[in-house]
């Protein structure tokens, strides 16, 4: 967590401190990455990120803000040799307004060692105008020897190079262990990857269309056995075209109008009781948003009818094959655009 030493309620300047792994064997590379945002003006910035002995320094970079800018935004580097603390610090003069953002990235490889061990980073930010301080402190859980030497015989673990050999093995198959922890996620519709959605849609006789941005059609996914059980129902199609547009849609059925049943009623093929209707037929109306493009007034023509196809395709899909429809499409600047892709 931040820790903040301000005089004022509001924190002036905020400090995240991550590493791209919390888990290291030695041998191998960890990297830093420290954010600073600056939420109060202030004049001159001072940013220190430690190293323990365990970790050794390697390459950094300030890859946004004062920093970065007229340079190539190296650190000053300080070693303490007879602790083997490293130091990387950036200054940045002059005044810095609200909303400034600072980014840093510095890599380190986790030293050897025989003992299971965690490390700590910290970055700390202060500001020459006033008094103030911002720090986040980061661990690495560094292991001495690989998790499958655990497997083995006792004669086996108490070997040192067994167990630094078997690290290697543990790193080729550690991607795939992770496949197979999180292999749950692969069946959730909202937190599969991308590439697995037109997949796990075929698991439901589900063809997606491509052009569908990915919001919409991890949606439908979520929502396509409820839609088959009211497949040719209005509240179906009502639902279906909601999820593709994500506006209201508004379905009027044409039933039979000024009913009659008197000597002037008529029944026949084709013939329905009433007047000034049209049977098994009904109304789409939708006010969609304009389309956003760069490409000008014919491009836009394009997308707008592109997309009134698909609203007509998914219609055809999941009307009643004996029904007919009239489709009413408002383009509304109110809803703001809509971007395609």
């Amino acid at each position: 967590m931040t820790k903040m030493k301000s005089q004022s309620e509001s924190p002036a300047l905020v400090v995240s401190h991550v590493a791209n792994f919390y888990r290291r064997y030695p041998g191998e590379l960890v990297t830093f990455y420290t954010r600073v945002d600056v939420q109060q003006p202030l004049t001159g910035l001072t940013v220190r990120i430690t190293l323990p002995g365990g970790l050794v320094p390697g390459a950094s970079r300030a890859l946004a803000g004062p920093h970065a800018l007229g340079g190539d935004g190296a650190a000053l580097l300080e070693v303490e040799p007879d602790v083997g603390i490293s130091y990387f610090v950036w200054q940045a003069g002059g005044k810095l307004p609200a909303g400034t953002r600072c980014e840093y990235r510095v890599e380190a490889r986790v030293a050897p060692t025989r003992e299971d061990v965690t490390l700590e980073s910290r970055a700390v930010v202060t500001s020459e105008g006033v008094q103030i301080e911002a720090e986040e402190t980061v661990a690495i859980a560094v292991s001495a020897k690989g998790r499958y030497i655990n497997y083995l015989p006792t004669l086996y673990q108490e070997d040192e190079m067994m167990g630094r050999f078997l690290m290697l093995f543990e790193s080729f198959w550690a991607p795939i262990e992770g496949q197979i922890n999180h292999l749950p996620f692969y069946f959730d519709p909202q937190m599969t990857p991308p590439d697995f959605l037109p997949w796990l849609a075929s698991w439901l006789d589900l063809a997606l269309d491509e052009h569908w941005p990915e919001e919409r059609r991890r949606r439908l996914i979520c929502s396509v056995a409820s839609l088959y059980r009211k497949r040719g129902t209005k509240r179906g199609l009502q639902e279906y075209l909601e999820i593709y547009t994500g506006e209201k849609v508004e379905i009027t059925e044409h039933r039979a109008d000024n009913l009659r049943l008197n000597s002037g009623a008529k029944l026949g093929s084709g013939i329905a009781l009433g007047t000034n209707n049209v049977p098994h037929s009904f109304t789409v109306i939708l006010r969609l948003p304009p389309i956003s493009s760069s490409g000008g007034k014919r491009e836009r023509a394009r997308q707008e009818l592109e997309r009134r196809r698909r609203i007509e395709a998914i219609i055809e899909a999941e009307k009643p094959a004996h029904t007919s429809y009239n489709l009413h499409l408002e383009i509304d600047p109110a809803l703001g655009t809509h971007e395609t892709r």
